[in-house]
């Protein structure tokens, strides 16, 4: 099989290093003309210089960032991988942040970290804003406190019960299986 090229048309961006001035050339057959452009600018992040008086960490849209105060307490360094691991602790999942060079993901000199997937809507059920508190007995590790509270977090306490003839009323619908396997309680409180 050959191939018939009746044109081709190549077009080559260069970036001019002394000025950032983007050259581009378009190539038609062997003929060259050159076309340039003005260099166009990409926004970056800079790192937050604010004036939070607490250490904390922002969920943004596909990663965190810490703010000047976490890192000064926490001594990370960009270049460092740091992961958020969540902690479970009876009833209730604490998310605590740590270096981890093995599951981790890169701190970047504006001090964010990838947060993607699974791991950020994780994340977001503490919520967006999450105070830094160091992990007592943990040296590099540290909790992280959201601005949501989750249900599992909030123990409801029932009243106290005065009298124990009340109590025993409660219990009048409970059924006992005979093999010890299932126990049905019908309260209502």
């Amino acid at each position: 099989m050959a191939w018939n090229i009746n044109s081709a048309k190549f077009i080559i961006e260069m970036v001019d290093d002394s000025t950032g001035e983007i050259i581009t050339r378009e190539a038609t057959l062997g003929d060259f003309k050159e076309v340039t452009k003005k260099a166009t600018t990409t926004r970056t992040r800079k790192a937050k210089t604010d004036d939070e008086p607490t250490p904390m960490i922002h969920l943004l849209e596909g990663k965190w960032q810490l703010n000047t105060k976490a890192v000064e307490l926490t001594g990370f360094e960009p270049e460092m991988k740091l992961d958020i691991k969540f902690e479970k602790k009876g009833r209730t999942t604490i998310p605590v942040l740590c270096a981890d060079e093995k599951s981790g993901n890169r701190l970047t000199k504006t001090f964010t970290v990838s947060c993607r997937g699974s791991k950020h809507d994780n994340l977001a059920e503490f919520g967006d804003t999450f105070e830094l508190i160091p992990y007592e007995g943990k040296d590099g590790y540290f909790k992280l406190k959201g601005n949501i509270e989750k249900e599992d977090d909030i123990i409801d306490v029932p009243e106290e019960i005065s009298d124990p003839e009340e109590f025993d009323d409660e219990l009048e619908g409970v059924e006992d299986s005979s093999d010890g396997t299932e126990i049905n309680f019908d309260l209502e409180l």
